[in-house]
């Protein structure tokens, strides 16, 4: 986009409406924070709720899994990362739809 001569009119429009972004992007974190997923593992005997921007808001475990304490911990990591995925799709989505259809380098977006 801003790598040809020819495009400098792009940027200074992006330049422009960098205000304009900012507040999008503040809005759509907060979009993110009201929305939940969840992750489970176990054939659902651990299910973790995560919001969009990745904050975990709670861990359920069923009786069953404590009679086997020694997989509770990775049946916990796995739900726990199943959920955080989702997570971090919630986030991207939000900031595209903040950017307007303006493409994301990599790593821009966690």
């Amino acid at each position: 986009m801003f790598g040809m001569p020819g495009n400098l009119g792009d940027m200074m429009k992006l330049v422009g409406q960098l205000p304009k972004l900012k507040e999008n992007i503040a809005q759509a974190q907060e979009r993110a924070r009201n929305r939940t997923v969840s992750g489970e593992s176990g054939a659902g005997l651990v299910k973790v709720v995560a919001n969009g921007v990745g904050e975990v808001l709670s861990v359920a475990i069923e009786p069953e899994a404590l009679k086997d304490p020694e997989s509770l911990g990775p049946l916990i990591a796995a739900a726990t990362n199943a959920a955080l995925v989702k997570s971090k799709e919630v986030i991207v989505g939000e900031a595209r739809t903040a950017m307007g259809g303006i493409e994301l380098p990599p790593g821009i977006v966690p």
